[in-house]
């Protein structure tokens, strides 16, 4: 992940969370920012939301809160006003409590014995939402841009970070496109973001995919060799752009073998 999208993503844990010593805490020489072991957490904690260990530990948290106000008359009735609340979420709840140094141990708090997938239930007429939460919304007849606007929608209300948003979604397409992805060889690269994936994919459907896929193969390979050599912060985003914006609108896809990847030309047209 280049420095521009681990700046992108620090920002927006921050908008969401907030700056908590926990992971901002750069006054320290030898602190090692660790907000991403704590992005990892909180969407688990997102995903298994309705789930008994996190509503446990939520209801908890909020009966502490509640309990500690000076002032209420009846705490009962206000603690159950602000559990069946829609505006208390994680963040909120995360806003009520001293947190641990380490993101594993108020994991371990939540889950001593472990995540229990097992409790995980959702049938035919469950919402969209609740069928995302848990790796269930399937692309199914859905084209690839209907497919990713419900991605997309249901995450709007989630607000999964950009690596388990791609988990998702990529678990949720159909074979075909599966392999597609596969076959560019480009899935595992943590700096690829859904958006792109969708773009190859859509422009797999356009073009003729085993012509497309054989040179965006052949172009991720220079890419890499480029940056091996140069040792340039040129990320797969910044690429696959490249790639989808220029090459692919002329009549032939010949010309991008002879692409000089090294060229700065290229790397601004």
């Amino acid at each position: 992940m280049s420095d521009d999208e681990t700046d992108e993503g620090y920002n927006e844990f921050i908008k969401e969370y907030g700056s908590r010593y926990e992971w901002d805490n750069e006054g320290n020489p030898e602190f090692i920012p660790e907000w991403q072991d704590w992005e990892d957490l909180f969407c688990e904690i997102k995903i298994y939301w309705k789930t008994k260990a996190v509503r446990h530990w939520r209801e908890e948290t909020l009966k502490r809160f509640v309990y500690s106000l000076p002032s209420v008359r009846n705490s009962t009735s206000l603690f159950h006003v602000l559990l069946q609340s829609d505006v208390i979420y994680l963040p909120q709840i995360l806003s009520l409590i001293e947190l641990p140094y380490y993101s594993y141990e108020l994991r371990e708090e939540i889950w001593p014995d472990g995540i229990d997938k097992n409790e995980i239930k959702v049938d035919d007429n469950a919402d969209e939402v609740d069928k995302f939460r848990y790796g269930l919304l399937l692309q199914g007849e859905d084209s690839i841009v209907n497919y990713y606007s419900k991605i997309k929608r249901c995450n709007d209300v989630i607000k999964l970070c950009k690596n388990h948003l791609r988990e998702l979604f990529y678990k949720g397409l159909s074979s075909e496109s599966q392999r597609y992805i596969e076959r560019f060889g480009c899935y595992y690269s943590h700096d690829l973001d859904p958006d792109k994936m969708v773009e190859m994919l859509i422009q797999a459907e356009k073009e003729n995919a085993p012509d497309f896929i054989t040179a965006f193969s052949d172009c991720l390979r220079q890419v890499s060799n480029v940056q091996i050599s140069t040792q340039s912060g040129f990320s797969n985003n910044n690429f696959i752009s490249a790639f989808l914006n220029l090459e692919l609108t002329r009549p032939s896809m010949a010309g991008w073998y002879t692409t000089n990847l090294a060229s700065p030309e290229w790397a601004v047209r």
